[in-house]
């Protein structure tokens, strides 16, 4: 900028409100296209971590989630990039693939170079590393996992119960008696809230005593998600299966079609997010829709608005019926 200054002739100050968008409409118009034109040819760029010393801002957004290789996350992360790019903001990403001591150390290093705000999906066990971040006073949202000591403002989620309380009441309005739940093996309070709604709203309205769930573990899940079907409809005669996670619904879905189970004639299907893969299924399949930009537009607003910070939503699915069963449902008009 000094240079520019010198072969024009004006003030330094002048120069850094010209390129910096300052003070435009008290500028001369010649003068500041000058100063522009003299910029490109010099190929001036700004200094982000001088700007960053100045506003004590690095106009970055942390956002750690859960594991990359999950459609739902990298989804989540293009729509939370979108929003920040709109504001100004830059994202950078960790995945810590449900490790809490991997999640502890990418918070570490986002903490070391001051990044505005974090968005969090917490792996089990990684709460306890928040503290870390309340430390420092860092504004940080929780994404898709609730936490009991973490204030509901904190959070963007959705109502979990009311997804599984959906999925339920639509198998029983489609005249199917007996549904069996896939899900994955955790102590995750979303999922467990989750899981009551299938529990309670099968209890009730199937009249099942002991609804039908089944959990497996992350490592085994291929083989353990075979063995439960395979069980579940041969054996138990489920005349309906709900997938829990988009993971367990790809697994699930490969073995209907390997062992030539036909859906929804011998065993209706939903799955919870939706998937391009799901496509190339013999049967557009039902499943549970996640209002995922809607979602990630308010963690951003969150982080960087102290008013939205405070609001508390929860977010509400939408059930979106193809052929493995039938119509639209939305969580509010029930």
């Amino acid at each position: 900028m000094k240079d520019i200054a010198t072969e024009l002739g004006v003030s330094v100050a002048l120069v850094s409100y010209v390129l910096n968008g300052k003070f435009t409409n008290r500028i001369n118009v010649e003068t500041a296209e000058k100063i522009r034109k003299l910029a490109k040819q010099h190929n001036y760029r700004p200094n982000q971590i001088a700007k960053s010393l100045k506003s004590s801002k690095t106009y970055t957004i942390g956002l750690i989630i859960a594991d990359i290789s999950n459609l739902f996350y990298s989804s989540i992360a293009h729509f939370i990039e979108e929003e920040a790019n709109k504001q100004g903001y830059n994202v950078v990403f960790g995945s810590a693939y449900e490790d809490p001591e991997r999640f502890a150390s990418i918070l570490d290093v986002f903490i070391a170079k001051q990044v505005d705000g974090l968005i969090l999906a917490v792996p089990e066990g990684g709460e306890k590393y928040l503290e870390r971040v309340k430390e420092v006073s860092l504004p940080f949202v929780v994404l898709d996992r609730e936490f009991a000591e973490l204030d509901r403002s904190m959070i963007v989620n959705i109502d979990n119960y009311g997804a599984s309380k959906v999925v339920v009441e639509h198998f029983q309005q489609q005249g199917f008696t007996k549904t069996a739940a896939i899900a994955l093996k955790t102590n995750l309070k979303h999922l467990q809230a989750r899981k009551e709604g299938f529990m309670e709203t099968s209890s009730q309205a199937l009249g099942l005593r002991e609804p039908l769930f089944y959990e497996v573990l992350e490592k085994d899940l291929e083989q353990e998600i075979e063995r439960i079907i395979l069980h579940a409809v041969q054996v138990e005669k489920v005349d309906s299966l709900y997938f829990f996670t988009n993971r367990i619904a790809m697994a699930g879905l490969a073995v209907l079609a390997r062992f030539d189970i036909a859906v929804p004639e011998q065993v209706a299907v939903v799955c919870f997010d939706e998937a391009d893969a799901y496509k190339i299924f013999k049967r557009e399949i039902t499943y549970v829709q996640q209002p995922l930009k809607e979602m990630s537009q308010m963690a951003v607003q969150k982080i960087l608005n102290p008013e939205i910070r405070k609001l508390k939503k929860i977010f509400q699915t939408k059930l979106i019926v193809k052929e493995s069963t039938n119509q639209i449902i939305d969580n509010e008009k029930l």
